[in-house]
C-alpha cells in the first residue's frame, strides 16, 4: 500500500482536485471503483481540501444542477423508459485530464467526459425512473457544456396500416411545403407539407395528434391517381412519426377519417427496408377512339401470364407480370378491363400509347384512354 500511496501523494501534492476527479484518478492505482467517497477519503488522508478549484474539471461536478434542470424541464412531458446521454465539453477539460494521466503514467481509467456522463446518468435515472442504454434508446440527450444548452430527441415510432379511399378527387400524396421542401418550418407548422386535403395529410394529422410528433414520413405500398378508389382490403402503408412526445398511447385498429377508412393499424418496431413486392386487382374503364368488338378484345387473352417491360428514367427495364386478365364490352367505344398483376405496373401507360410493351392500344390497333382506374384488392 505504501508504494501505491507514493504516486497518489505526488498527484495530490502537485494538483488541486475535487472529490470526483481524485476518486477517478486514484481508483486504478488502488484497484477500486471510481467514486466521490473514494476521492473524499484520499483528499482527507493527504490533508487536501475539497473546497479548492479542481485543476481538471474546474468543479463542474458541483455545477451540474443547471444542466440537469434544463434536461428535466425539456423531458418532463415525454414518455420514455430508456435514454442515452452525449456530452460536448471544451477540449481544455480533456487536455488537463490527459496531462495528469500522462505525467504520472496512469493508464486504463475513464476520462473526465465519461466521468461526468456517468454522474449525470445516475441522477437522470433516479429522477425519471428510466434506464440508460446505448442502442436505440427512447430518448437521446445531448448536453453541451460549451454553451450550457441541451438538445433532446425521441426515437421515432413506426406504424403499419391500410387505407380505403371512398371518394374520387382526393390525392394520395401531400405537396411538400414550398418554403422548406419537406424539411419542416414555421410556414408548415414543421410538418413539411402544404395545407391541402390528401390521404397523406389525413394520416399525418391523425398520427401527429395521437403521438404528439413533429412530422410523419409515409412509405407507400404502391399508389393511385386522385380519381381512383381503393377498395377491398385497402392499400398498405408504413408511417414513421418523428420526435414523438407520447409513446404509450393506444392506437385503435380501425378508424374512419371521412373520405378514407384505416384498418389493421398497429405500432411496429421498425419498418422494412427497400421496396416491398405486392400484387393488385385492378378494374379499369377504357374508352377507345374507334368502335371496339368482342373479337378485337379477345386479342387481349395473349397478355395473361405475360411480362410487362417498362423503360424507367434510370434506363433500367422493370419486368412486371400480368397474371390474369378479364374484359367486358360496355359500349361501342368502351370496355372494362380487370387485371390481377404485379404492383408497380404503370396502368395508364400500359393501356394508352407509350413505350411500355406490350401495349393495349397497339395490341388492339385502336387508341385507348383510361377513364377510370379502381383498385379492388392489394396483396402483400
Amino acid at each position: 500500500m505504501k508504494s501505491q500511496s507514493v504516486p497518489i501523494s505526488k498527484i495530490l501534492k502537485n494538483y488541486d482536485l475535487c472529490e470526483y476527479c481524485a476518486g477517478r484518478l486514484v481508483s486504478k492505482l488502488i484497484g477500486k471503483p471510481s467514486s466521490k467517497s473514494l476521492g473524499k477519503k484520499y483528499l482527507k488522508k493527504f490533508g487536501k481540501s475539497s473546497n479548492t478549484k479542481c485543476y481538471v474539471c474546474k468543479n463542474i461536478f458541483e455545477n451540474l444542477d443547471y444542466m440537469l434542470s434544463n434536461i428535466f424541464e425539456k423531458s418532463s412531458n415525454l414518455d420514455f423508459k430508456t435514454f442515452n446521454l452525449g456530452l460536448i465539453l471544451k477540449n481544455s477539460f480533456l487536455e488537463r485530464d490527459d496531462h495528469i494521466k500522462s505525467k504520472f503514467k496512469i493508464k486504463g481509467i475513464e476520462n473526465i467526459k465519461f466521468g461526468i456522463s456517468i454522474e449525470m446518468a445516475k441522477k437522470i435515472s433516479r429522477r425519471t425512473k428510466s434506464t440508460q442504454i446505448v442502442n436505440n434508446p427512447d430518448l437521446f440527450i445531448q448536453a453541451n457544456f460549451k454553451d450550457e444548452s441541451c438538445i433532446i430527441r425521441t426515437k421515432p415510432i413506426f406504424v403499419y396500416g391500410r387505407y380505403n379511399k371512398k371518394i374520387r378527387k382526393l390525392p394520395q400524396k401531400q405537396m411538400l411545403c414550398k418554403s422548406c421542401n419537406g424539411i419542416g418550418c414555421h410556414n408548415c407548422n414543421f410538418k413539411g407539407l402544404e395545407n391541402i386535403e390528401s390521404i397523406e395529410g389525413k394520416i399525418s394529422n391523425l398520427l401527429i395528434k395521437k403521438f404528439e410528433g413533429n412530422q410523419v414520413k409515409i412509405n407507400w405500398i404502391g399508389g393511385e391517381d386522385q380519381s381512383s378508389l381503393v377498395l377491398g382490403n385497402g392499400r398498405p402503408f408504413f408511417a414513421k412519426i418523428l420526435n414523438p412526445k407520447k409513446r404509450n398511447r393506444i392506437l385503435r385498429k380501425s378508424l374512419n377519417l371521412d373520405a378514407i377508412t384505416l384498418s389493421e393499424l398497429k405500432k411496429i418496431l421498425i419498418q422494412p427496408k427497400g421496396s416491398i413486392p405486392f400484387k393488385s386487382k385492378v378494374s379499369v374503364i377504357v374508352d377507345t377512339e374507334k368502335p371496339i368488338s368482342l373479337t378485337n378484345l379477345k386479342k387481349l387473352d395473349i397478355l395473361e401470364n405475360t411480362k410487362i417491360h417498362d423503360p424507367t428514367k434510370d434506363k433500367k427495364i422493370l419486368n412486371k407480370q400480368i397474371y390474369q386478365i378479364r374484359y367486358k364490352k360496355l359500349g361501342k367505344t368502351s370496355f372494362r378491363l380487370d387485371l390481377f398483376a404485379d404492383g408497380g405496373i404503370p396502368i395508364k401507360f400500359f393501356i394508352q400509347n407509350s413505350d411500355v410493351t406490350p401495349n393495349i392500344s397497339e395490341l388492339l390497333g385502336n387508341r385507348c384512354q383510361c377513364r377510370k382506374i379502381d383498385f379492388k384488392n392489394i396483396i402483400v
